[in-house]
């Protein structure tokens, strides 16, 4: 059930276009720890509201797998990102 899951949200995420006003996000799930974290800095969960309002509205967000990233890790990411209304992510392999 997980797996489908997990699979679903993969194949949902649409790529982001290259360049939108305003920067691009990179969201990295970081190796040791489940949590999201831009510039390697975990953010706080008044920073992660605040920018997932905004990547709701249609700022790309790219999720950077790490190797040997947990895959439950990178769908509870997912899950919190959809929960704020986020849509599209696009995954990079790191």
């Amino acid at each position: 059930m997980f797996a489908a899951v997990l699979a679903g949200l993969l194949q949902s995420a649409a790529p982001a276009p290259a360049e939108v006003a305003g920067g691009e996000v990179v969201v990295v799930a970081t190796r040791g720890k489940c949590g999201i974290a831009i510039a390697n800095r975990i953010l706080s969960s008044a920073e992660f509201s605040e920018r997932s309002a905004e990547w709701a509205r249609g700022v790309p967000v790219r999720v950077i797998v790490p190797a040997g990233s947990d895959y439950r890790c990178l769908a509870r990411i997912m899950f919190k990102l959809a929960d704020k209304g986020v849509t599209r992510a696009e995954f990079i392999d790191r």
